[in-house]
């Protein structure tokens, strides 16, 4: 009989890039996770189903992101992205050998050889540069479960307006049908955020307009999602709804239905992030990958930006990093796979002995932890699969838990997100206040305009829609995050501001337009150059924003 069940959940995401830069911030980001992460992870499941293991778990794609991998743009910069590190670690070799660098340094530049080159033929010659279509067929065969999310990865608690996050879900849910052919029954909320009814998390920012009359769970009801994740500390904080009985005792592995109200029937279920288990594998200090013998994120060659050092010790100044071991890497991953799995069994067991129930642990994490901000990650989940296959545990998709176990209770959550302290930290900090602000003054310029014209003609349509798409970028969580967090300040407010300098000029020219059949040549390369640019959601409808679900 097993103990449990394991569901983990990969959160797949990066923000617009495209057009929009390369190195070091830029669309050299998107190239990573695809050679580190996305490329590893369907070799994996891939690797697993033909022996007979099925890697059950639920990816999410951001609607951003997977806009981004179907564009030609991106198969063509990947390309030249691999090319060009094969070509930099040949270049290293030489200069290794003409150095005298030794023997060591010589074989890891051919590592690196290899390695880029196998991803460059994996992406070519098996999936013809085509991503999306592989992980979709993995869902098909019911190995994996795809899982949808908002359209610009928004945090929904912070927005302005119920509007704006109506739409961010609509648009995200209509856009997982285009490039999965299917609906979604299982979202992934952006950073985890999520409010009730009621809510007054916005009321500093804006007012009182900004308290919120439904619950996210509400907005999901309605687009038919039926699963979320959400953070642990939200449910403990939570307020018990029913059933009657269950006092305070809230288990950590029980589903739990989520209402704002108890007389409402809108809801859905969810699971919350067992932290204690997953620190075990994101936390960089205390946690596997910060493990010495693992290949360092931060040190790099001057010349080529390659990595060959490890980690040797995550408290040391850089110059006392030692060289790379791929073997010791490969045996050390192994070793920590078994390890997880033997934690994840006395978890279960120690849970099933305490409350009497089948208990499930949820483990989300970003997906390019696997393989980017932790090298050997996909190796490590393939050998965790390949352990648990053999244990007394079930490994399910987020949806299994939904048609396998009833609620343990209903439940009303507090705000909040997987970030500080499970409260709304770092995109609440008040040196981003300005971009929420702005993105007040957009919705208020919207709603003028759709008021002064209810029946746009074709040119202020075409113009609306691009409004709408640079909105929806400005949205974007990772702006202010990555402005607080300090990992690319300058980029994230320079791109907030680009996107808020073009959302202003596309909203000017709806109105100068009115009664006018054609642009000018000067207006007409404006709004070109942005449609290709900023080309994403050609499913968009204008439409939606004053009807969002």
């Amino acid at each position: 009989m097993p103990l449990g069940a394991v569901v983990l959940v990969l959160h797949s995401h990066l923000p617009y890039v495209l057009h929009h830069g390369r190195f070091p911030h830029g669309s050299d980001w998107l190239c990573e996770a695809v050679a580190e992460c996305y490329l590893p992870l369907l070799r994996l499941f891939r690797e697993l189903v033909r022996r007979g293991i099925l890697p059950r778990c639920t990816v999410e794609f951001s609607p951003v992101l997977c806009e981004q991998l179907v564009q030609p743009a991106f198969r063509i910069l990947f390309q030249q992205y691999c090319r060009e590190h094969m070509e930099a670690a040949r270049d290293d070799e030489y200069h290794f050998r003409r150095y005298g660098y030794g023997e060591h340094w010589i074989r890891l530049a051919q590592w690196w050889q290899s390695w880029y080159t196998e991803r460059l033929e994996e992406f070519v010659e098996e999936y013809r540069g085509e991503l999306l279509p592989a992980f979709s067929r993995l869902q098909q065969v019911e190995v994996v479960e795809l899982a949808a999310s908002a359209a610009t990865h928004a945090y929904l608690p912070l927005l302005p307006s119920e509007r704006s996050v109506a739409f961010q879900l609509r648009l995200g849910v209509e856009n997982y049908r285009r490039h999965f052919g299917q609906a979604p029954y299982s979202l992934w909320l952006p950073e985890c955020g999520y409010y009730p009814a009621g809510d007054t998390t916005a009321v500093p920012l804006y007012g009182s307009t900004a308290v919120r009359s439904y619950g996210v769970e509400e907005w999901l009801a309605r687009l038919g999602i039926r699963h979320v994740v959400v953070e642990q500390q939200l449910l403990e904080r939570a307020q018990h709804l029913g059933p009657s009985g269950v006092g305070d005792v809230r288990p950590i592995t029980q589903p739990y239905w989520c209402i704002s109200h108890s007389h409402t029937s809108r809801g859905c279920l969810v699971l919350a992030r067992h932290q204690a288990t997953a620190a075990a594998v994101w936390d960089a200090r205390t946690g596997y990958p910060g493990d010495g013998d693992y290949l360092d994120f931060h040190k790099r060659h001057y010349t080529s930006w390659l990595r060959y050092w490890r980690v040797t010790d995550n408290r040391v100044d850089m110059q006392y990093k030692l060289l790379y071991v791929p073997e010791w890497a490969r045996s050390k991953v192994i070793r920590h796979a078994e390890h997880f799995a033997e934690k994840l069994l006395h978890t279960l067991a120690a849970e099933q002995d305490r409350f009497g129930r089948f208990p499930v642990v949820c483990l989300p994490f970003d997906t390019e932890l696997f393989g980017h901000w932790w090298f050997e990650g996909p190796l490590f989940l393939r050998h965790l699969f390949e352990r648990l296959a053999e244990a007394p545990v079930e490994v399910w998709r987020l949806s299994d838990c939904g048609q396998r176990l009833a609620p343990f209770a209903s439940v009303r959550l507090p705000s909040g997100s997987w970030g500080r302290n499970g409260g709304h930290e770092p995109w609440a900090d008040p040196q981003v206040w300005w971009m929420w602000h702005r993105l007040a003054q957009a919705e208020a310029q919207l709603e003028e305009l759709y008021r002064r014209f209810p029946s746009p003609t074709p040119i202020q349509q075409r113009l609306l829609r691009q409004a709408l798409r640079e909105l929806l970028l400005m949205q974007g969580s990772d702006w202010s995050f990555l402005a607080v967090t300090g990992g690319a300040r300058e980029y994230a407010q320079q791109r907030f501001a680009f996107h808020a300098e073009d959302f202003q000029r596309l909203c000017e020219l709806i109105e100068l337009v009115a009664g006018r059949e054609t642009l000018t040549a000067e207006e007409e390369a404006f709004l070109t150059a942005l449609e290709q640019r900023d080309s994403l959601f050609p499913e968009l409808d204008f439409h939606w924003w004053q009807e969002p679900v």
